[in-house]
């Protein structure tokens, strides 16, 4: 059973992970400009820097969804900290063409963007 001190240590970990990616959240955020993969893929063509910083975010919220669904991580620590929210939903439409031929890329990234969401409405009713 996880401590107090075992979840905080996670989620510091993982803070650390976040904050190493700066110009990759910034990129994503800021300047990510695709309406689909094939968009994406024509406007960020080979091994680009912009790729890099899509799929350094995409990994982070997809390992962090996978801590999370194997009970590894406290959601209310997780998302007092961390919102996928704009990051999945520059990222969706991406991710959707991709699933064409990986049908469970980043599914993980997906599942914790819709646990974030249940749990802003559970805190709202709070």
């Amino acid at each position: 059973m996880s401590t107090i001190n075992d979840k905080a240590n996670i989620i510091l970990e993982l803070y650390k992970i976040f904050d190493s990616h700066r110009d990759s959240r910034l990129w994503v955020l800021d300047e990510l400009d695709a309406s689909s993969y094939e968009d994406y893929q024509q406007k960020y063509k080979g091994h680009t820097i912009e790729r890099s910083h899509f799929t350094a975010i995409c990994s982070f919220f997809e390992l962090s969804g996978v801590f999370m669904n194997h009970g590894l991580l406290d959601p209310d620590l997780y998302f007092d900290v961390f919102n996928p929210g704009p990051f999945w939903h520059k990222a969706k439409p991406i991710v959707d063409g991709m699933r064409k031929k990986r049908p469970f890329i980043y599914e993980n990234f997906e599942i914790i963007n819709d646990k974030r969401s249940k749990w802003t409405k559970k805190r709202e009713k709070e």
